[in-house]
């Protein structure tokens, strides 16, 4: 049982990280702001290809870090789910928060990932015909 569930723990974290480090070639390079506050601001201003694939890099990364919470929060929820379930029989039982907290960073994760593609989509749209483009944040 607990062989089944290291093996469990190391592919949530070896498919997340997997599947970021391929979507995140394409801004490795760029640096991303650190304040929400620049965040901000840079949404606002936003008009070239850099400032785009600036807030791409930003939200890969932010995927990235929710994808990694995500994944530990499901070994965390798969532990408490073992747990016999007669010790707990008012809700919400651990299991019911660790399967919120979950689903809540796998929502932040997809809204991320939309975001930077949304930016990438502005950086590319950009370069091809030159063109200014709408910010919608």
């Amino acid at each position: 049982m607990n062989r089944r569930l290291l093996v469990v723990a190391t592919l949530s974290f070896v498919f997340p990280l997997a599947a970021i480090a391929q979507s995140t070639e394409q801004t490795a390079s760029v640096t991303t702001p650190t304040s929400q506050r620049e965040i901000h601001d840079l949404i606002k201003s936003a008009h070239t290809t850099a400032q785009y694939k600036e807030l791409a890099g930003y939200y890969c990364q932010q995927e990235a870090e929710y994808r990694a919470k995500a994944a530990a929060e499901r070994v965390e929820r798969d532990r408490r789910a073992q747990v016999d379930a007669v010790r707990y029989q008012k809700y919400p039982r651990p299991v019911d928060s660790a399967q919120y907290l979950y689903e809540s960073y796998v929502s932040s994760a997809d809204s991320a990932a939309l975001q930077a593609q949304h930016y990438d989509q502005l950086a590319s749209g950009q370069t091809r015909n030159g063109d200014q483009l709408a910010v919608t944040p």
